[in-house]
């Protein structure tokens, strides 16, 4: 029968990682780099003459000091991390990965948007049906295409407002009279 006391839990993992350290002096300058924790030294080890710090006894020297202990939210343990390779990015919680458009159903979306800019309810759910999409998907490549056109014409415009203002700033030649 497993002893499932708390002292034989804690002691087996204690003496797993302490058994980690590589000599027992590697321990000590462990445990001289570390500050005090509470909860490494029980109360009953802790002197109330030395104002809560650890006792500088041999008793304490028996006292084994776990890694783990040291260990909080905000101090977490540094663990070896495996490196994600050729892995996908990471997608939110409860959202489906992006499926692009065929080619067959992009140019029946741009045929319809040729048609008109905006669809109807029944426009958008007939050209959904036909082209086995969702009515939600069919209606924000309607709105992600009229927004790229007003981008591309406002691109289009403000060059040619750089080279009418470039033109209009360069000196016109004069216009020399031979005769």
């Amino acid at each position: 029968m497993s002893d499932f006391s708390i002292e034989y839990i804690l002691n087996r993992a204690g003496d797993r990682y302490v058994g980690t350290n590589a000599s027992l002096g590697v321990l000590q300058r462990l445990r001289a780099s570390l500050p005090f924790h509470p909860y490494a030294h029980p109360a009953s080890y802790v002197s109330k003459e030395s104002g809560g710090s650890p006792p500088a006894s041999a008793a304490e020297a028996q006292i084994p000091v776990y890694d783990w202990l040291q260990y909080t939210r905000y101090h977490p343990p540094k663990l070896p991390r495996a490196l994600r390779q050729n892995a996908p990015a990471k997608r939110t919680p409860g959202r489906l990965p992006r499926i692009p458009f065929t080619p067959q159903q992009l140019q029946a979306l741009e045929n319809a948007y040729k048609e008109s800019n905006y669809l109807s309810a029944e426009d958008a759910n007939k050209l959904a049906d036909s082209l086995e999409l969702t009515n939600t998907r069919v209606k924000i490549w309607f709105q992600n295409r009229r927004a790229r056109e007003r981008r591309e014409k406002r691109e289009k415009d403000e060059s040619c407002d750089s080279t009418f203002s470039s033109n209009a700033s360069s000196p016109e030649p004069e216009m020399i009279v031979v005769t």
